[in-house]
């Protein structure tokens, strides 16, 4: 009998042994469980640094600097309207709904089409307008920073910063350069509005 349980417990710590011995599945399989600095370029695992339980961003363990941030929900829904299409296609399209409306403008004032057209070919020539010019201020703008591999943000700023000289230094122009931002903040809604209604929600709020 006791031969019987010393055999019996010879085989449960053999068993014992081999499951230990057996690797364990890691959370990690399949997935990069480290990440290489591009500061201090040593492989780490990012630390991440959060405020009131809300991920802000992750950090080297090594030499701190920022390895990701975490943007909130306001800012994926800013972000939302932020999506940079680099396409000439809507210019296109923008410039021959004008060129359509300027040709009605000019039929209507020859009497090849009513009167009463007018006011709305001077009305859609004065909006397409101006947007199509602010899509060509944009396409080309975000083409050469992509061009270049630069960031766009530096070129807009440098855009801004001009207008704030050239209206200090010309009054006469202050009102052309505000009405050309007006057009870029609509041309940015009207983008953002369309980028947000073809894409699926995705805001964490």
């Amino acid at each position: 009998m006791a031969l019987q349980l010393s055999k019996s417990n010879s085989s449960k710590l053999s068993t014992r042994l081999l499951t230990s011995k057996r690797p364990k599945q890691s959370m990690y399989t399949d997935h990069h469980a480290t990440v290489n600095c591009s500061v201090c370029h040593r492989t780490m695992v990012p630390r991440i640094v959060s405020y009131y339980g809300q991920p802000l961003r992750s950090i080297c363990p090594f030499c701190g600097t920022t390895f990701m941030k975490f943007p909130s929900g306001f800012q994926k829904f800013v972000q939302s309207f932020q999506h940079r299409a680099l396409s000439f296609d809507v210019f296109n399209r923008l410039v021959i709904c004008a060129l359509g409306f300027g040709l009605m403008w000019f039929a209507s004032l020859n009497g090849i089409l009513p009167n009463f057209l007018v006011l709305i070919a001077i009305l859609g020539t004065s909006i397409l307008t101006p947007l199509a010019l602010a899509e060509l201020l944009y396409q080309c703008v975000e083409q050469l920073a992509n061009k270049l591999s630069h960031e766009s943000n530096y070129y807009w700023a440098a855009l801004v910063l001009v207008g704030i000289i050239a209206a200090n230094t010309r009054h006469d122009l202050t009102i052309f350069i505000v009405l050309f931002s007006f057009v870029m903040v609509i041309r940015a809604v009207i983008a953002g509005v369309a980028q947000a209604r073809s894409a699926p929600c995705k805001w964490g709020l």
